[in-house]
């Protein structure tokens, strides 16, 4: 009998040691592990670099560019607002301005290249 409320005591202790141990999925999204708007702009920084065979001064356009995206777009996040619609239409709003501004530093060599990177990234 002893044994057997040991390995039930046991058992019930690993459970609980389980269950603590998953994430909290009832959080917002915003108090969840994200990565920062610097890392994310900073890693894809990287890998348009590398696609694009940007000169340095890109890179460093490119920098502010994105950096600024990131920022913008993760203040909507952390600041939701009832109107999803007008959310939605910001975020939209802000990803076609930073793309125009990118657009408008690639040479027409690079463009293409651009085009093709983002529709990758569309693709599931």
């Amino acid at each position: 009998m002893k044994r057997f409320v040991l390995l039930a005591g046991i058992g019930f202790g690993t459970c609980l040691f389980v269950r603590a141990q998953t994430p909290d999925t009832t959080l917002p999204q915003s108090t969840q592990r994200k990565a920062s708007p610097t890392r994310q702009a900073a890693h894809q920084l990287k890998t348009l670099e590398q696609q694009l065979h940007l000169t340095q001064d890109q890179v460093l356009q490119l920098q502010v560019i994105l950096i600024n995206r990131d920022i913008a777009m993760d203040s909507l996040r952390n600041n939701p607002s009832a109107d999803h619609h007008g959310e939605s239409r910001a975020r939209r709003g802000i990803m076609q301005t930073a793309d125009q501004q990118i657009n408008s530093l690639l040479t027409d060599d690079q463009k293409p290249l651009y085009q093709q990177w983002k529709q990758a990234r569309r693709a599931p």
